[in-house]
């Protein structure tokens, strides 16, 4: 396999959060560090790229220190999408790149494995769950119709990419004007990329809201024997 670097995007101010949701603890480990230590003890990885807001790259060292893999903490960008390029900035090669949401602790080696033996003849593969709730669009507060949901899934990370297919695709993102992409992946797909779907984990939850804290920290219990 050829080797992979990671990018960890843990970028955001947690404005619905209500605070940085990435050095929120869980079980007394920062959620940063939980999603970081996954790519540092999997053997194919090779380099970790953080990127986190410019007034905490000290504090994210401080609290990754003695993790060895990773090359370089770097500041975010105005979005996402600039915090993925910030982080693909730090790296070159003719080779892979997985990126993953920071505020997703509970991910797992098996499935960074799956995505990894997913990319094989494709320029990306993206790890997904199928929507099981009914899901409708509302407009002003009226619903206006009901969504099908066959076909549907809800994407997660860690995504893996080819890299220089990957920059490519942000390169022509940023000539369009177009800077706040949600998703890496809907950027390969605008320049006809060829993009693998895998199965996700339900576990691997983002934390997004308070709850979602709540939420980890059962799982974690679980995961661990502790309930």
């Amino acid at each position: 396999m050829d080797p992979i670097d990671a990018i960890i995007v843990a970028g955001g101010a947690g404005r619905r959060f209500g605070g940085k949701k990435q050095f929120s603890e869980i079980m007394g480990v920062p959620v940063l560090k939980r999603s970081v230590s996954v790519f540092q003890n999997h053997p194919l990885v090779k380099h970790i790229v953080v990127v986190v807001p410019d007034e905490d790259i000290v504090r994210a060292r401080e609290i990754m220190y003695g993790m060895d893999k990773i090359s370089c903490i770097v500041p975010g960008g105005d979005s996402r999408q600039m915090s993925v390029w910030k982080g693909l900035s730090c790296i070159s090669g003719d080779y892979y790149v997985v990126i993953h949401d920071g505020v997703r602790p509970i991910v797992s080696k098996k499935l960074i494995d799956r995505v990894i033996e997913g990319i094989k003849g494709f320029d990306a593969c993206i790890p997904v769950l199928p929507v099981s709730d009914t899901i409708k669009y509302v407009n002003g507060g009226i619903v206006k119709r009901t969504v099908q949901r066959e076909n549907l899934y809800k994407v997660q990370t860690p995504q893996i990419f080819n890299y220089k297919v990957l920059v490519k695709a942000h390169r022509i993102a940023m000539d369009n004007g177009i800077s706040g992409a949600s998703d890496d992946s809907l950027l390969v797909e605008s320049i006809g990329g060829h993009v693998r779907a895998v199965e996700g984990e339900a576990f691997n939850v983002k934390i997004t809201f308070e709850a979602d804290m709540v939420i980890a920290e059962g799982i974690l219990m679980c995961l661990s024997g502790l309930v």
